[in-house]
């Protein structure tokens, strides 16, 4: 199937002008692009292209101060304001275990990196935005009044990609199908052997790990004694 051409950084940059009050995520979906490309075509116009060092970014934050750390998805956002404070990196995974934000990342998941600067009402609003292969966000970190504008700009410096184009490659993102689990009987055995195993919810990565599944796909097949589908209107009931 013939893909519709996406769109020059030129239009993606005027779009943004036509409709400055859209949130990116949204004005990328009316352009047929990822948000991740939407950011991209603004290097060299307030924004500049970063490494995606997980490691080094999160211990950097540290000296910025209170922030606003942000992640969201279509269904939800969830914006914590804090410091990135007990920051715990590896070679895989690391975490922050601050008293208000709390975080778990796989780094690989991070592929693209943008500090991103813009004026909303003659106020310099300045941010640092992470994406998937796929050009979706990942995270967020916005400043606040109070962080430290020297440890920013110097963490960015530091981070800063000698790739500064406006135009971003992201790869299609496949979906995922139970149905191609080989073998599925012997795999739901697996892994409710696995399962009933667990004493610790930060096992339950190295399972899937182990058995090639994904969160989804676990949930999914493990049985209702374990795992069982909720109607969509229990998130409102949790809340």
């Amino acid at each position: 199937m013939h893909q519709p051409e996406k769109p020059s950084p030129e239009r993606i940059r005027r779009a943004r002008e036509d409709s400055p009050k859209i949130r990116g995520r949204d004005l990328a979906a009316r352009l047929g692009i990822s948000e991740a490309e939407l950011v991209a075509a603004h290097c060299g116009f307030g924004t500049v292209r970063i490494e995606p060092r997980v490691n080094d970014v999160l211990t950097g934050l540290g000296a910025v101060g209170e922030v606003m750390a942000l992640t969201r998805n279509d269904s939800a956002v969830h914006e914590k304001i804090g410091i990135y404070d007990r920051v715990f990196t590896g070679k895989h995974h690391a975490i922050v275990l601050g008293n208000d934000i709390d975080l778990r990342i796989f780094l690989k998941v991070w592929a693209h990196g943008f500090a991103v600067e813009t004026c909303d009402g003659g106020e310099i609003c300045r941010c640092l935005q992470f994406f998937d292969a796929a050009g979706e966000a990942v995270h967020k970190v916005h400043l606040r009044p109070s962080s430290n504008l020297y440890a920013y700009q110097k963490l960015t410096d530091e981070l800063q990609s000698s790739n500064q184009e406006p135009i971003l490659s992201v790869k299609q993102r496949s979906a995922e199908n139970i149905a191609k689990i080989p073998d599925q009987a012997a795999i739901v055995d697996d892994l409710r052997e696995h399962w009933s195993r667990l004493i610790d919810v930060h096992q339950f990565f190295d399972m899937l790990k182990a058995l090639n599944l994904s969160r989804r796909q676990a949930v999914r097949i493990v049985g209702q004694d374990y795992a069982w589908l909720l109607d969509n209107d229990a998130v409102s009931a949790m809340f």
